[in-house]
């Protein structure tokens, strides 16, 4: 199965360069020169995050149509469009292009329900996400179930779950270490004002003062790699994100054998619904219980995470959706 990434090039900024999977190593689309992606979101040249993830499905490839469509024999694209304008042009000219692939409109970080078109733009009140899934030939996102099918309700078409990709084995592989309690917390949300990481800042410094950890702020332009270093070497991760988002930091903990309290991620949500709340209160409980207890399910929370956001698991799943629509 031959599977293609392509979104406008706005969207995958000006380091993502058009690149395609040999034998699960990505390389400059048409050269044998390995491609790197960017320091935030790959290690070891083929280790990716998130969304760049999905061309490694079958050996597929990332198009930047800044860089020209090549000609491709696909078996599916996924389309991604996080725009709030008209999204008919960009997916008319992969149409014209590509007409046989089936066409899955999907999302890179966009959360689903968060932003509405309610303008004048095509097909007013649907969502903007709404307007580009309906010229695809199907959706699929990688949220869970229960938030596909409110987003199926509202938009009219049945929108499918597809948890991401994740090279999960080789990150713990790679990153996980013995190393004995640091005493340190990881102020693990996203420093921006809008996900309230100056309310977790605030929390992780009383538990550090309360119980002798050192805090860890989330601040900087760390790599990939500096911060999956960080997320072993420290005890807890505490993560009070107030948005319903995939939770890449979820994964990357569990990963790594690393306790994440709080947030509301789909992952933790998901995976750790007991350690889903932003409520201070509950998460010094969680707190301690792990201080004097360890992290008691750390190998069952990986084998599930493996499960689900594995390479082949999510091959399966996206075989199924296939089998599902044809």
């Amino acid at each position: 199965m031959r599977v293609g990434l392509i979104m406008p090039p706005n969207e995958s900024g000006s380091r993502w360069k058009s690149y395609e999977v040999r034998e699960g190593i990505p390389y400059l689309y048409g050269t044998n020169e390995p491609y790197t992606g960017g320091s935030q979101d790959s290690v070891d040249s083929h280790i990716f995050r998130n969304i760049w993830n999905r061309p490694f499905i079958g050996d597929g490839c990332f198009i930047n149509p800044s860089e020209g469509f090549p000609d491709e024999d696909f078996d599916v694209i996924f389309l991604v469009n996080e725009s709030q304008s008209d999204p008919s042009d960009f997916v008319n000219s992969i149409k014209r292009k590509y007409p046989l692939p089936i066409l899955i409109g999907t999302t890179k970080e966009a959360i689903p329900g968060l932003k509405k078109n309610t303008g004048q733009g095509v097909h007013v009140g649907l969502g903007y996400l709404g307007n580009f899934y309906k010229m695809c030939d199907t959706a699929a996102i990688q949220f869970d179930q229960t938030v596909c099918d409110k987003l199926s309700e509202e938009i009219g078409m049945k929108i499918y779950s597809l948890p991401m990709n994740y090279k999960i084995e080789e990150i713990r592989k790679k990153y996980k270490t013995d190393s004995p309690p640091s005493r340190k917390i990881l102020a693990g949300t996203t420093d921006w004002a809008d996900r309230g990481y100056g309310k977790c800042l605030e929390f992780c410094n009383y538990l550090a003062n309360k119980y002798d950890y050192t805090v860890v702020e989330n601040v900087g332009n760390r790599s990939w790699d500096e911060w999956l270093k960080i997320i072993d070497d420290v005890d807890f991760v505490v993560n009070t994100d107030t948005q319903h988002r995939l939770g890449q930091l979820t994964i990357e903990c569990i990963a790594l054998g690393t306790p994440h309290i709080g947030g509301l991620s789909d992952t933790v949500l998901n995976m750790i619904p007991e350690w889903a709340t932003n409520d201070t209160e509950k998460l010094e409980e969680i707190f301690l219980h792990v201080k004097d207890n360890g992290y008691e399910k750390s190998e069952e929370h990986y084998k599930e995470l493996v499960s689900r956001y594995s390479f082949q698991s999510v091959e399966n799943q996206l075989a199924e959706i296939l089998k599902e629509i044809s």
